[in-house]
């Protein structure tokens, strides 16, 4: 069986919980790219000309978000103008960091929000934020974490 097989045969808190170890997986991929960018960090809104700054900390609370459960930070709304901004393509980030960024954003929306997110996307953008190669060791990892009849050990993220 394949590692996605296995993945989609999980229960749903099970998938919340891959998903909480590759969206943890992907941030330093942000992280690591936003550390010491301020100038590729600023953008104009090219509809009505404003100047942002990227919120370096959003992927990072909206992450804590899922993991509690609740919007304390206004994640959801801190949201809204740098994902206007990548549609726009008034921001960009090099395809990886992007990938990062929507994979955490999605895992947000989905359980957070509680909007109909695919479950595989999730998975898709938080293993591309990594080198190909790593894909299917990572989600291999990251099932047998949670899945205890494969595994053995159970770990909670």
């Amino acid at each position: 069986m394949t590692p996605r097989d296995r993945f989609l045969r999980l229960d749903a808190d099970r998938r919340r919980q891959v998903h909480l170890v590759l969206c943890a997986q992907a941030l330093p991929t942000w992280t690591g790219y936003v550390r010491g960018k301020p100038a590729a960090l600023r953008y104009r809104d090219s509809v009505v000309g404003m100047r942002h700054r990227v919120d370096v900390d959003l992927p990072a609370d909206a992450l804590r978000a899922v993991r509690t459960g609740a919007d304390r930070a206004d994640v959801s709304g801190r949201y809204l103008e740098p994902i206007a901004a990548l549609h726009d393509d008034d921001l960009c980030l090099p395809d990886h960091v992007e990938f990062a960024y929507y994979a955490i954003y999605n895992c947000f929306r989905r359980y957070v929000c509680g909007d109909d997110i695919a479950e595989w996307l999730i998975v898709d953008q938080a293993l591309a934020a990594h080198d190909p190669s790593e894909a299917t060791p990572r989600l291999t990892r990251a099932v047998d974490d949670v899945d205890p009849g494969t595994s053995g050990t159970a770990t909670s993220y």
